[in-house]
């Protein structure tokens, strides 16, 4: 009877070890959810494009480094970039510049083994696990961006379209369970630009964080988009 006890109970240990970890709980509404570090990219004819990395997101970092060694973007795990986005000036009002930017579409990637380069945007949306293919899509509409003497200030509301399960840390995530309304993305950039990279002779810095968005009545996500 004690034999058959104890191979019951390492029956179930193995068994468990085999099961997907519990889902990510989600993070409630008006918390910070993450903080990143981004760049913005400006073409020849003005049309602009951001890329970054995480440095947290609430729910996933609690007891897993989001870096693969001293963190940067090089060694980032999750980053971001954004479609093109061709913006609109508006007229001045005092000595604040106002641009319009446009509505569009954000993504995030996980990369297992991160290779961010300031220097190549599309360092940042490399994910591995789905090359080409964001574990996250989220939508924008139209937003406003605020120019300073020496920096600029935006907040955009990202809504959460599509996400995909991954796994880090041996725990499987979703931005479905993490943020399904989306965020609120908090940006804080500075006015004077870095040196120019190939194809983007202007370069910008910003960083920031995001504040969970209420809602996650959207259809889950199609098993195509889960693949």
């Amino acid at each position: 009877m004690k034999r058959h006890l104890l191979l019951i109970s390492v029956f179930t240990s193995l068994l468990a070890g085999w099961l997907p970890a519990a889902r990510a709980q989600q993070i409630p509404s008006s918390a910070v959810s993450c903080y990143f570090v981004g760049r913005a990219y400006f073409d020849a004819n003005g049309i602009a494009q951001v890329a970054g990395y995480f440095s947290d997101i609430n729910g996933i970092g609690a007891s897993n480094s989001l870096f693969n060694g001293p963190p940067s973007e090089s060694t980032a795990f999750f980053t971001f970039r954004s479609d093109l986005l061709t913006n609109t000036s508006l007229p001045s009002n005092g000595d604040i510049t106002l641009i319009l930017g446009p509505a569009g579409k954000f993504n995030i990637y996980y990369n297992p083994h991160p290779q961010g380069n300031w220097n190549n945007p599309d360092s940042f949306s490399a994910g591995e696990k789905f090359p080409g293919h964001p574990i996250a899509e989220f939508m924008r509409p139209e937003f406003l961006v605020l120019v300073f003497e020496s920096s600029t200030q935006q907040a955009i509301t990202e809504t959460l379209v599509a996400s995909r399960d991954f796994i880090f840390g041996g725990h499987e995530y979703n931005f479905d369970q993490l943020t399904p309304g989306g965020v609120t993305l908090y940006e804080y950039g500075s006015s004077t630009p870095l040196p120019p990279i190939a194809g983007f002779p202007l370069v910008f810095p910003f960083a920031g964080n995001c504040v969970a968005v209420a809602g996650g009545d959207r259809n889950q996500p199609t098993d195509a988009a889960k693949r």
